[in-house]
């Protein structure tokens, strides 16, 4: 549900439950977190919480998928307008690419929780999902044409669509050690670029077997 259209009441109640949720998922595993544990740690009824939700799958479900409609609408926010005016290999980072870091450092507490924590599959899976979307379009933009790729457009997009995601949990797990603009620049340039400044001149020459006199 909208939160912009949610009754105030019903909306507090909600946040409640979540930084709740959240709270008891960084000191245990979510299997082990029970309804009375989440309503406890809020301070409402379990009665209430039925209002809202059939069970506590119901409830981090519906959390999820609005968590991942917020992300979604931050990194695609005015993309038509950037992407029309921006120098992809200028070395400055899309600010979509911003966005998509702000957003998760704007809700660390509960990435952390879900991703590297406990490590939810349907968190996971989502969170994938729209990295996906959001790569493909990138790789769309950057490169329309198939034969400037080194490998297939569906290769290129899981390749980078999982490094996306595997630096975002390290960026987690070690607690932001980059500014949300420094991690976005990097990662935009070794999706363009890839992890060299440029290709060494003795690539694929070390161990040939070759002696010098």
């Amino acid at each position: 549900m909208n939160n912009r259209k949610m009754d105030p009441r019903v909306y507090r109640t909600h946040q409640l439950l979540r930084k709740a949720l959240i709270e008891l998922m960084e000191e245990r595993d979510f299997e082990q977190i029970t309804v009375q544990d989440i309503t406890e740690r809020a301070t409402i009824k379990r009665a209430t919480f039925y209002l809202h939700f059939d069970d506590k799958q119901d409830f981090i479900h519906k959390y999820i998928r609005e968590l991942l409609e917020q992300l979604k609408e931050n990194i695609s926010l005015h993309d038509e307008v950037e992407d029309d005016n921006f120098d992809f290999v200028s070395g400055a980072p899309h600010p979509s690419f911003v966005r998509l870091f702000h957003h998760i450092g704007e809700h660390f507490n509960v990435y952390y929780a879900l991703l590297v924590r406990n490590r939810l599959p349907y968190f996971t899976s989502g969170l994938l999902e729209v990295i996906h979307e959001f790569v493909s379009k990138g790789i769309d933009l950057t490169e329309p044409d198939d034969r400037n790729l080194t490998a297939s457009r569906e290769v290129a997009v899981k390749y980078v669509e999982s490094a996306f995601l595997e630096v975002i949990i390290w960026w987690i797990e070690n607690q932001m050690p980059y500014a949300e603009e420094e991690i976005a620049a990097q990662l935009m340039n070794l999706s363009i670029r890839g992890p060299y400044k440029q290709v060494p001149e003795n690539s694929g020459k070390k161990g040939s077997g070759q002696k010098c006199d």
